[in-house]
């Protein structure tokens, strides 16, 4: 095959070049993308040249595949997966992995990306005692970025460059940022952790500092091939450079200065100029254009000429017609803009016979997207949206990733996602609260949790089990996970992930949930709670039966496992009738003990008369009696015996989960106004609470807002005038008061993390210089939680659960209801875990429900025992669940019994939303596994994970779908659509609105539009909106004014022009 065969002239030019430097000046829709495929595969054909010792930058992951792929279609053979095709961060992290100790670095280190920077820098903020309202991290967090990217010393004071800090001319400010820096360096060091510059400016420092691993590169590789290159900042040159030591080193780049689009990630076209300077390389201009129609084509010309200094002047060559007209439209409101474009679109597929993958719509920013995606669901046109985030947002597939990173790399955030997935092992109240016993004891979390069973006064038996069963499931993961390939790491975590799983489904739940409360359950749960607490002896006996036996069975091992009480158990065995039991209790199993009255007696099953046993002892009946005696507790006369002690014992169990409420502190605030940034504060309320949750001692202050002055409006809120606080003190005074009332302690309230948590903690920067660091806990969160659909407000909420109060909003009267709706909210979160709780012995509640000759329930309707018996078939299918060996059935029921256990595993199940949203969240993993394996050498799970922490959201577009695909502008870089759509084309938009926005942000905009038209081949269209946001009237973009008029038609609804 001629490898030149399809190659213009000027292609052919670069892709032949010899020896040494050169540069490609490739614009839009010139082929540079071919020239260097096709320069690597002329390269290995031709000059016989090693696959492996070529490497190729891109800018995205999926370039790179692609680039692969198309080396592998020109030269027939599967050469392109030995080539080293990278991104920048990709090439650093194989360097590194294999080298960093040489600067002090270990090689298994973490990578950050920009959630868990942002966490990370608020930690920082905190510690630092800074403001984060005058701090934000995302903030911090782009200076950081800038002064890595501009290759400063990070070991030197100075590290940030003055260039970054021009716009802060605040010492203070400057000292606090520099030290803020510093503090976020630390903190990366203690976590074993890089950022994403991190990665480029250590392999820089590597091959500085370490000459030999520079020289082992230069040996390795003998070329290389830079994608989009005016795209690079100065770390990245600076990494080209020590690659390409020896000027004569064969370096290709390739770029178009007007696609520069990146200048926030350091870019500058200015590093085209200095690769001219340092390598004087040969210089080809790509001047044949393929992609768009002449008009498309000399419009986006005619925008780009307006910049005043660019590299290249000339004109491209078009091998296309002049094609259609731009069409300009003007639309009152985003809404009318987003049907308007739906109507075209569907012209567009109907009468014009374009499908919906050819049509992409892009915009400056994300949110100008929003009210278009909502009327594309509304009307049912599929689209793919390519978000700032990659879709391990998805809660599955964050969930699987945290697994697989705590395996890595044992991060605190990883476990917090991993321990709680996939089904909540730890309420929020205790998460709280086991944060604030690592804080105080000064532990990591992980550390806490390893030994839960040190901390039973503050975390209740279920949920220490819980926690105990994560660590021996994920000690016995990393174990049988080692030195294993990924996809077999993935396929054994999923399996593991099964067990965890809750084998109910949300209907299921509900209908378990609203079934009415069993008559006398909690007063049975009240006398072997009280039982249990003085230590009276409790007494099983089961009558003869499969059902009984099982309950029996359930309650007793509830007792023994998680309350480590051994009871007194008797399993009546056929031959007793259950009526001569008092007469003969020699035969019983198990017991020889006589009963006291100080026994409780718990009878399963069905007897006759009770004689003394139901009149001297306490006594619990699950099941039926023939005997009179009104003081029995009789519990489910009418129902499967097992699913009755299951409910008993979960009853039980909740008791003991109550959360220990000691050490916290219930405050409210009322305030001058309802923004957190400028309200001042009038009155301060708290309680101190009790291990349940009563009070012990409250803190109550009006305070003197500064200038003294409360609105009459805000008055009416609370009540609270300027004459009622006139001689009160003044927050400063009052706040080192509160500060000793609250100590360390939890705080509580309502909107406190939007509301008073920032007002409070704006004031103890300003006036004590000191930050809010106690763990808090917010009933409204909690409310949105459990109560969805509801008004969540602390008047309604008061109303629902009948509190009786005062005057609300006021701090005091507020402070009270919210004690009472806290309590409320955890009775109600105790309930739902309950339902799901002790899931083990499901298989035991499923074989007692077969066992009754008029179950299962054969109807369609879904019923409690229906609910049972699913999540049965569930566990068993899911754990290969048996039949304990202690169970003493005879023969013929044990034979039975295992039936059913057979029956359970054999027998199909409902499938529910929740179970097509794990299997679509595990197809979407192994989809994202195949494409790892595509491109990546190592199949080690540090691989894998380095690989997904470098994929952007571009590199989830599918260009195969049949769908309408919606992008920002800087993700449209490198595609092309037959149509394309431009939305936001107004001023305010784009060019985005900033403050002093500079000639060269215009410049830098005015080129992301440029980059945006040349996306089109045959058809543009842009929109404006007069009214984006509802607010101020605005005109079009600057840039529909650029274009000549002649290409363009304009339209409005309202003026039909």
């Amino acid at each position: 095959m001629n490898i030149l065969h399809d190659l213009n002239e000027k292609q052919v030019e670069a892709v032949i070049h010899n020896n040494g430097p050169v540069l490609v000046i490739a614009g839009p829709g010139t082929g540079k993308t071919k020239v260097i495929t096709h320069r690597i595969a002329y390269l290995i054909r031709q000059h016989g040249i090693k696959p492996e010792s070529i490497l190729a930058i891109t800018f995205t992951n999926k370039a790179a595949q692609e680039m692969r792929e198309r080396v592998n279609n020109e030269i027939g053979e599967p050469h392109g997966s030995n080539i080293k095709v990278n991104t920048f961060h990709a090439f650093c992290v194989k360097v590194l992995r294999e080298h960093a100790h040489h600067i002090g670095l270990s090689e298994n280190f973490a990578i950050f990306d920009q959630e868990i920077q942002d966490e990370i820098l608020l930690e920082v903020v905190n510690e630092l005692n800074l403001n984060s309202d005058n701090y934000p991290p995302w903030r911090l967090r782009n200076i950081i970025s800038d002064a890595k990217c501009k290759l400063g010393n990070e070991t030197d004071d100075l590290f940030i460059d003055p260039d970054v800090l021009v716009e802060i001319d605040d010492p203070d400010v400057e000292m606090n940022v520099k030290n803020a820096f510093t503090t976020y360096q630390h903190k990366l060091a203690e976590y074993n952790a890089l950022d994403f510059d991190d990665l480029l400016i250590k392999t820089v420092t590597l091959f500085e500092q370490v000459s030999e691993v520079q020289q082992e590169y230069h040996q390795q590789i003998s070329h290389i091939l830079v994608d989009e290159y005016h795209d690079v900042n100065r770390v990245q040159y600076r990494l080209l450079q020590l690659l390409c030591a020896a000027r004569e080193h064969n370096l290709m780049v390739v770029a178009d200065a007007d696609q520069s689009i990146y200048s926030w990630r350091g870019s500058n076209p200015q590093y085209i100029k200095n690769f001219l300077d340092d390598f004087t390389p040969q210089t080809v201009e790509l001047d044949e254009h393929y992609r768009c129609s002449e008009t498309i084509l000399r419009a986006a010309e005619e925008v780009i000429a307006k910049n005043p200094v660019r590299q290249k002047q000339h004109t491209l060559i078009t091998h296309k017609d002049e094609g259609r007209n731009i069409f300009h439209y003007t639309f009152t409101t985003p809404t009318e803009e987003a049907r308007s474009i739906i109507k075209i679109i569907r012209n567009l597929v109907k009468q014009r016979n374009f499908s919906y993958r050819d049509i992409a719509i892009f915009y400056r920013t994300h949110r100008l997207a929003d009210v278009l995606e909502e009327e594309l669901l509304r009307t049912g046109i599929e689209f793919q949206r390519i978000r700032a985030t990659n879709s391990f947002d998805d809660e599955n597939l964050k969930g699987i990733l945290s697994y697989l990173c705590f395996v890595q790399w044992q991060l605190r955030r990883d476990l917090e996602y991993a321990i709680n997935f996939p089904e909540k092992r730890i309420d929020d109240l205790t998460w709280v609260r086991l944060k604030w016993l690592a804080q105080r004891k000064e532990l990591t979390l992980a550390e806490l949790l390893k030994n839960i069973e040190d901390y039973p006064e503050d975390v209740g038996p279920l949920t220490r089990r819980n926690i105990r069963r994560f660590w021996e499931q994920f000690e016995a993961l990393v174990d049988d996970i080692e030195a294993e390939t990924i996809d077999k790491i993935v396929q054994k975590l999923f399996a593991r992930l099964e067990l965890f799983r809750s084998p109910y489904r949300a209907k299921e739940l509900s209908v378990i949930e609203n079934q009415a409360d069993m008559s006398n359950l909690g007063l049975a749960q009240d006398v072997l709670y009280s039982a249990l607490d003085r230590g009276q002896p409790i007494q099983i006996t089961a009558s003869y039966g499969i059902d009984a036996y099982c309950a029996a069975y359930i309650i007793r091992e509830t007792l023994k496992t998680y309350l480590n009480q051994n009871v007194q158990i008797q399993f009546l065995p056929k031959e007793l009738k259950s009526e001569d039991q008092e007469s003969q209790p020699k035969s019983a199993i198990g017991s020889d003990q006589i009963l006291n009255e100080n026994t409780v007696n718990l009878l399963i099953g069905d007897f006759g008369e009770l004689g003394k046993m139901g009149t001297e002892t306490r006594t619990i009946l699950i099941g039926t009696t023939t005997s009179g005696q009104s003081d029995v507790i009789q519990l489910g006369s009418n129902t499967v015996q097992s699913i009755t002690a299951l409910k008993l014992c979960q009853r039980l169990l909740s008791r003991f989960e109550t959360p220990n409420m000691a050490d916290m502190v219930i405050y409210d605030l009322e305030t001058t106004g309802i923004n957190p940034k400028n309200a001042n504060i009038v009155e301060i309320a708290a309680k101190r609470l009790n291990v349940i949750g009563n009070e012990i001692e409250s803190f109550e202050r009006l305070v003197k807002p500064p200038g003294g002055y409360i609105p009459p409006a805000v008055t009416r809120v609370h009540g609270i005038s300027t004459e009622d606080v006139k001689d009160e003190p003044s927050i400063e005074i009052v706040l080192p008061e509160f500060c000793s009332f609250i100590q360390d302690r939890i705080l509580i309230g309502h909107n406190v993390a939007r509301y008073d948590n920032p007002i409070l903690e704006r004031d103890l920067q300003d006036y004590l210089k000191i930050n809010l660091t106690n763990p808090y806990y917010d009933t409204l969160v909690t409310a949105r939680k459990l109560l969805p659909r509801q008004r969540r407000g602390i008047d309604a909420l008061a109303e629902k659960f009948g509190i009786e109060h005062g005057r609300l909003h006021r701090a005091m009267e507020d402070v009270e209801t919210n004690r009472q709706i806290f309590k409320e909210l955890i009775r109600i979160d105790l309930q739902k875990r309950e339902v799901k709780s002790l899931t083990e012995f499901l298989p035991l509640v499923g074989v007692g429900i077969l066992s009754k000759t008029d179950v299962p329930d054969k109807r369609d309707t879904l019923t409690e025992i229906s609910a049972f018996l699913n999540a049965a078939k569930r566990f068993v299918k899911a754990h290969h669940s048996t039949l304990p060996d202690d169970l003493p059935f005879d023969f013929t029921e044990k034979e039975q019994a295992e039936e059913f256990i057979n029956q359970l595993q054999q027998s199909d199940v409902p499938i529910f939303r929740e179970d097509t949203e794990w299997i679509e969240a595990r197809s979407k993993f192994r989809n994202l596994l195949l494409k790892f394996d595509k491109v990546s050498d190592g199949k080690s799970l540090s691989d894998f994970l380095d690989y997904q922490k470098l994929l952007t959201n571009f590199d989830e577009l599918d260009d195969k779908t049949e769908q309408i695909t919606l992008m920002t502008l800087h993700a449209a870089k490198g595609t092309e659509f037959p149509v394309v759509i431009i939305i936001g084309m107004e001023e305010g938009s784009f060019p985005m609105w900033k403050r002093d926005i500079t000639q060269e942000e215009i410049e830098e905009e005015r080129r992301l539009f440029y980059v945006g038209m040349t996306r089109a081949q045959d058809q543009l269209y842009l929109s404006s909106t007069i009214y984006r946001y509802g607010d101020r009237e605005r005109s079009a973009s600057m840039f529909i004014y650029e274009m000549p008029p002649d290409y363009m038609i304009k339209w409005s609804p309202h003026s039909g022009l």
